[in-house]
């Protein structure tokens, strides 16, 4: 089902980089708003430049989504910061859920929920969340 199936630990360690990623798609949609923004009040060269900018701007945000999914996790929100990583919790596939602003994953939710569904990840405690990866977990290319 999934290219990847992350232990909290490595969700946990994507983190910081996750972070990195989606400032950087903050910044590059801020930049693209701006420029988008100036487009109607210029002709001639000028536009063209901001034209250009634009399709690289969007480009980049482009390529930091595929870069996150190329990690194997679901980026559900850039303004809130929420992503989704595959997990297994009781032998059941559902996604951790992190919010930009928490220390570390501390949540999760079925595959058809949503963040209203979150519930806390009290489980690893009771050894329902792997603590590494089974042999056929990651399925490189899938």
């Amino acid at each position: 089902m999934f290219a990847r199936i992350f232990t909290k630990e490595e969700a946990d360690a994507r983190l910081p980089e996750i972070q990195r990623v989606l400032s950087q798609m903050r910044q590059a949609r801020k930049e693209l708003s701006e420029v988008q923004a100036r487009l109607p009040e210029v002709r001639g060269l000028e536009r063209r430049a901001l034209e250009e900018e634009a399709r690289f701007l969007l480009g980049s945000l482009e390529a930091d989504a595929r870069y996150l999914a190329s990690l194997g996790v679901f980026l559900k929100d850039l303004d809130r910061g929420l992503v989704d990583f595959p997990s297994r919790v009781g032998g059941e596939v559902v996604f951790l859920c992190w919010q930009e602003g928490e220390p570390e994953v501390a949540h999760y939710h079925p595959l058809a929920g949503g963040f209203a569904e979150r519930r806390p990840l009290q489980e690893e405690a009771n050894g329902l969340l792997p603590q590494a990866s089974r042999p056929g977990e990651t399925r490189p290319g899938a």
